[in-house]
């Protein structure tokens, strides 16, 4: 009678384990839902540009980088292809492949983490993976073009360099380095992860030198299109380097207020705490840090020290790119140590018990900043521009009753009317400065070029309107355009500047 129950009993705690798995996934996509409806989940033109270069891929049309950029390769877009072939061009088929990216950079963080810091930490920094990071969780279910695969390859780079140090064989070494040319190509900011984890690899097991001819050969195989590129290009795609001063100050931001935010102590874009109280949210900052200096001291000797290196030596290589002192308002530049992060806190939770608390304080602070965010997008403009509604029938209505096919717009305004519009209405690009309207006509200086070429020549060769925010003050020649002849038709938040004649 013992011996039948045994199997029932061991059953119990699987499938325990399988519905809170379950609870998790749910309450994940969950929150996804409630980002995709709210005002952080509203399409923008970057958005709406790797829409329109899945749709150009379907035809055949393939870039090395995002359109109007020396950097952010195409592969999530390659893999949204399908997608697109079989349910056609939408924002839900283009955000579907971040998400599944995120989920399955959970996984690859268990393998790690089964590796490192041993279960249950290991299964409990992959469910942080999924519900934690507010500002990750934002990015990546927006398909901006490589902040999924940001966090695929810093896990797999994690679990490639733990497998060679296991046992460094020649299908291991070259494994991870066409992983590491792979990700180079998609996205520079792997770099200040990988320097710290291959330095660790050959600290460790110094064996795997011997194969470094066959990792070199991989990485130059997988970041064969960023070579070829740039060969074209005259390098075009190396980044600034910093200098003292620019370094230093990139420092500061990784420290506060980018760190932070990263963890949720902190909301993008504002930078408001989490809680009104400085004193407690600064504790907890400093708690954190000390365990991570606990961590350093007592892991010297154990594949966890991979985790320490990497998370030590990880903002002073990410600081000499001067990139990175441009973009303070969010953390985005900080996505690929996530994974790193998520298995350092998931050690705290080693009992099922602290586990829960550790899920319960993490789900409340993603929820929290979320919601902050969300606010802050309605009332608060991060970039000094405002952005299209979710809603661009209006005003494709309106181009179409005047029968136009071709705007010069707001950059905000362009790419989002030609992915909504399926490429029938087609946008090019005006900034604010640096353009002149001469008989009519659109010139812009040496050195200025749109985003998308092909777009400003149709746009050009065509009879074509204006269209700008209608409370916007970055228009540039509205005397200008109603001496050529131009009339100013007002629909919702946009001001159209529609030929003579229509």
């Amino acid at each position: 009678m013992t011996a039948l129950a045994l199997p029932q009993v061991r059953s119990r705690p699987r499938a325990a384990r399988a519905a809170a798995l379950l609870l998790v996934a749910i309450a994940g996509l969950a929150i996804r839902i409630w980002i995709d409806r709210s005002a952080v989940g509203v399409p923008d033109s970057d958005e709406a540009v790797v829409g329109l270069m899945v749709r150009h891929a379907l035809h055949g049309h393939l870039d090395t980088f995002y359109w109007g950029q020396g950097y952010g390769g195409t592969q999530e877009i390659l893999l949204t292809v399908p997608l697109f072939a079989v349910f056609g061009a939408s924002y839900t088929a283009l955000r579907a492949v971040p998400i599944a990216l995120n989920a399955l950079a959970a996984v690859l963080v268990w393998r790690v983490g089964r590796r490192t810091v041993g279960e249950p930490a290991a299964t409990l920094a992959a469910v942080l993976m999924w519900l934690w990071f507010p500002d990750n969780l934002v990015l990546v279910t927006r398909q901006l073009g490589f902040y999924g695969s940001n966090l695929v390859y810093g896990s797999l780079l994690l679990l490639l360099v733990l497998r060679v140090v296991e046992r460094p064989t020649t299908l291991r070494a070259a494994l991870l380095g066409l992983t590491l040319g792979l990700a180079f190509w998609q996205t520079l900011q792997i770099v200040p992860l990988a320097v710290p984890a291959l330095g660790w690899l050959v600290w460790k097991e110094p064996r795997a030198l011997r194969q470094a001819w066959a990792a070199a050969a991989g990485a130059v195989v997988g970041a064969l299109p960023w070579l070829i590129w740039n060969i074209r290009h005259d390098w075009g795609s190396l980044l600034p380097r910093a200098d003292a001063h620019q370094y230093a100050h990139s420092l500061r931001l990784f420290a506060s207020p980018l760190l932070p935010m990263t963890l949720g102590l902190r909301t993008p874009v504002t930078g408001a705490l989490v809680v009104p109280s400085k004193l407690l949210v600064t504790g907890v900052y400093l708690a954190l840090l000390a365990l991570c200096g606990y961590g350093v001291v007592t892991s010297r000797r154990r594949s966890t020290a991979l985790l320490y290196a990497v998370v030590l030596l990880f903002p002073f290589v990410w600081a000499i790119s001067r990139r990175v002192t441009f973009l303070s308002a969010t953390p985005r530049f900080l996505i690929v140590l996530t994974p790193v992060i998520a298995l350092l806190v998931a050690q705290l939770g080693r009992s099922v018990a602290k586990a829960v608390v550790v899920v319960a304080l993490a789900v409340a602070v993603s929820i929290v900043s979320v919601h902050r965010m969300d606010v802050d997008a309605r009332t608060v403009d991060p970039d000094g521009v405002e952005k299209a509604p979710r809603d661009l029938h209006g005003l494709i209505s309106t181009l179409d009753r005047a029968r136009i096919d071709y705007v010069y717009a707001d950059y905000w305004i362009a790419y989002r009317l030609a992915f909504d519009s399926h490429e029938r209405i087609v946008g090019s690009e005006l900034g604010p400065q640096g353009v002149s309207l001469r008989n009519g006509v659109v010139v812009r200086p040496a050195g200025v070029a749109p985003r998308y070429p092909p777009y400003a020549r149709r746009v050009a060769a065509n009879r074509h309107a204006f269209v700008y925010f209608r409370r916007s003050s970055s228009l540039p020649f509205p005397t200008e355009l109603v001496a050529a002849g131009y009339h100013r038709v007002v629909t919702g938040p946009f001001a159209v500047y529609l030929p003579a004649g229509t």
